[in-house]
């Protein structure tokens, strides 16, 4: 079961069966709970995770006591990314927002076994390489676009990572998100979010459903951006 999972995954889509199986010997697989902390912000970092059902809420506390959200993890999705190859503390807390399945590498137990097999950690530097071209086109979006298409390019990226094809170009975001949480990922407040909202609703690139959830067209969006 660890080895199938493990092999569906982009981080690992260039890896050997053999390869694969020597990487779920050093796996486990985990149930938590709603609300459980997987790790807090300046712990040692011992291991990394993936998500094989539910949500988990990267987020860090500033002076203030405000949350800062940095980013959610759903299925077939692998936090913190930097673990891999970095010996830091963790960056930020990580909290399941749902019942979750999860599954943990150990650091230590990893790096025993990319010693014995390097061609493992060459394989991988290809998908770190895209996550930090995904960060660096983030923090473009947060110095040179408005704040209105700020807000449309975080519900593009909500809507591709988790997201459920409707069809006639439509998503429904499976991830249920206030607009203060919203505001956070992109460092506005909520206010801001709440009327840019308002106005994308009102010229049909996006509808919230009778659960809450918020219905995108992508096809509309595109042609605002």
């Amino acid at each position: 079961m660890l080895a199938e999972y493990l092999s569906s995954m982009k981080i690992f889509e260039a890896l050997t069966d053999s390869e694969i199986a020597s990487l779920a010997g050093i796996a486990l697989h985990r149930n938590v709970e709603k609300n459980a902390h997987l790790f807090h912000m300046s712990e040692e970092m011992t291991s990394f995770f993936f998500v094989v059902k539910g949500n988990v809420k990267i987020y860090r506390i500033d002076e203030e006591g405000r949350e800062q959200i940095i980013n959610f993890f759903g299925e077939r999705e692998m936090f913190p990314h930097h673990a891999i190859f970095r010996a830091d503390p963790y960056p930020a807390s990580a909290m399941t927002t749902e019942q979750s399945e999860i599954i943990v590498i150990d650091k230590r137990e990893f790096e025993d076994l990319v010693r014995r097999q390097p061609d493992i950690a060459v394989k991988l530097f290809k998908y770190i390489g895209e996550i930090i071209i995904d960060l660096q086109h983030r923090l473009q979006e947060k110095i040179l676009k408005p704040t209105d298409e700020q807000v449309l390019l975080l519900i593009r990226r909500l809507a591709h990572a988790h997201g459920l094809v409707l069809g006639d170009g439509r998503r429904e975001i499976t991830l249920k998100l206030t607009k203060q949480e919203m505001a956070s990922m992109i460092g506005l407040t909520r206010e801001t979010v709440s009327r840019n909202i308002s106005m994308f609703r009102k010229i049909g690139i996006i509808d919230i459903d009778g659960a809450g959830r918020m219905i995108v067209d992508l096809e509309e969006l595109e042609t605002y951006l």
